[in-house]
């Protein structure tokens, strides 16, 4: 005698035994909640090792902007009092209508690659601006008092400027790139191969190459699998092709391997035509012993029959 709830026979473990009563829960087998809830705390600490580091990559990154951008300001303020003749405080516009005005444009460009707009224009003026802080740094540092070219100073002070810009502008491109990744617009990496490969079959290689460009293969073995097919049925194709054009079949071959090559030269199992192909070709089959060859053969022969 079963009581309510518990599962007799056919019925199922989520049915009501009698009287429609729900079933006892299953208990859950031991060991599984807490190996899930390790794996859900590995996930976790990787997640924020990744986070430590990404946030220690971006304070080096600000520090070292802010170090070249103080010393861009520097001779900035430098140009205004020595080329312009400027005096404090309006020396001080200078950098602010150039780096402060360049930053103001990261930050635009910036907050469209955040809006999924185009950030073209933002990053042109940027661009600009710090082609014109550099161009003011270098002039500073190429005339300082004295009369003499300082050269060395010169590109320094004026490549303090350009590296702010492109620091900043790696930082846009990798917000972008993460992005389009979080919805799938970016293209998964190609297949690497060794160079031993491309020294030994340098064609093999580039056809694996191409074929994962053309259908978005990742692995080599895939490509290398796809090549490998290709080429095995051009010989197959080649090979077919020739049996076609064979006009005479050699002296001394047996009636059963006329047979398969006839076959295989049809690409099909057809005792009448088989037969006929052998007659064109100087060997007499009967058609009786044909299909007697073509029931004797087996799938895994029929496949490399045809």
């Amino acid at each position: 005698m079963t009581t309510a709830g518990e599962n007799t026979g056919d019925t199922s473990p989520w049915r009501g035994g009698v009287n429609g009563h729900l079933p006892t829960p299953r208990p859950v087998p031991e060991g599984a909640a807490p190996a899930a809830e390790a794996v859900t705390a590995a996930e976790a600490a990787r997640l924020k090792q990744q986070q430590r580091v990404t946030y220690a990559g971006y304070a080096g990154l600000v520090v070292v902007v802010g170090i070249a951008a103080a010393m861009s300001w520097h001779g900035l303020v430098g140009f205004a009092e020595r080329q312009l003749e400027m005096t404090s405080p309006w020396s001080y516009g200078v950098p602010v209508s150039l780096d402060v005005a360049a930053m103001v444009c990261g930050f635009l460009a910036l907050r469209s690659v955040i809006s999924h707009d185009s950030a073209a224009g933002p990053r042109l003026l940027t661009f600009l601006l710090v082609a014109g802080s550099a161009w003011a740094n270098y002039y500073q540092a190429d005339h300082l008092p004295g009369g003499d070219s300082h050269t060395p100073a010169a590109l320094y002070f004026g490549g303090m400027s350009i590296l702010s810009f492109f620091l900043w502008d790696v930082v846009l491109r990798q917000i972008r790139r993460s992005m389009l990744k979080t919805i799938g617009a970016v293209e998964k990496p190609l297949p690497k191969f060794r160079l031993v490969r491309w020294i030994r079959y340098p064609r093999e290689t580039f056809a694996a190459w191409s074929v994962s460009v053309r259908y978005g293969l990742t692995r080599p073995e895939q490509a290398l699998d796809r090549v490998w097919e290709t080429y095995q049925a051009q010989e197959a194709e080649e090979e077919i092709k020739q049996l076609v054009e064979l006009e005479r079949l050699p002296e001394g071959i047996s009636k059963r391997a006329a047979i398969e090559l006839a076959f295989k030269a049809l690409g099909g199992i057809d005792a009448p035509a088989a037969v006929e192909w052998c007659k064109e070709r100087g060997v007499e089959v009967d058609r009786s012993y044909a299909y007697e060859v073509a029931r004797k053969i087996e799938p895994p022969q029929l496949e490399a029959v045809v």
